[in-house]
């Protein structure tokens, strides 16, 4: 079975001026942890997760996570929040992109996500154009939905 089968073609991009509040407000809205990021052809330029909006936000914040007795100053972390909110996309995306193409089988793509610890990766065309995203789920569903439907079947 190859990406087409499984991906999702409706997904959501932004360009490299959007700010990181127009991002953050699609990641959570739309329920997504990445957005690629697109020039006017939507050929990929980049991507941003959510992780990437937590770095911007405190570089080393793992450090406050793991120890949440350190946090001091809440205040201090609310206004590092409304300040970020006007960077820009190209200020905090990766550039180094790892995707797939529609032709890929998905035992590929979900080996390259599991050694690259990725939950997701863009779709590119033959154009290099985005035209979809695939999850883990994505591809957990289509191994198991044939056995999930008999089990169902068997309930009845």
């Amino acid at each position: 079975m190859n990406v087409s089968a499984v991906m999702s073609r409706s997904i959501f991009t932004a360009y490299p001026n959007s700010t990181v509040k127009e991002l953050w407000r699609l990641l959570f809205a739309k329920h997504v942890n990445a957005i690629p990021v697109v020039d006017k052809k939507r050929l990929l330029l980049g991507i941003v997760t959510k992780e990437d909006i937590l770095r911007a936000l405190y570089p080393d914040y793992q450090e406050y996570f793991q120890d949440v007795t350190s946090i001091q100053d809440f205040e201090e972390m609310e206004e590092k929040v409304a300040g970020i909110g006007t960077k820009k996309a190209s200020d905090i995306m990766c550039k180094k992109v790892i995707f797939t193409r529609v032709d890929t089988p998905i035992m590929r793509v979900l080996s390259r996500m599991i050694v690259r610890s990725l939950n997701q990766l863009p779709v590119l065309s033959e154009n290099n154009e985005v035209i979809g995203m695939v999850t883990k789920g994505d591809i957990f569903y289509a191994l198991f939905k044939k056995r999930l439907q008999k089990a169902k079947k068997s309930k009845k």
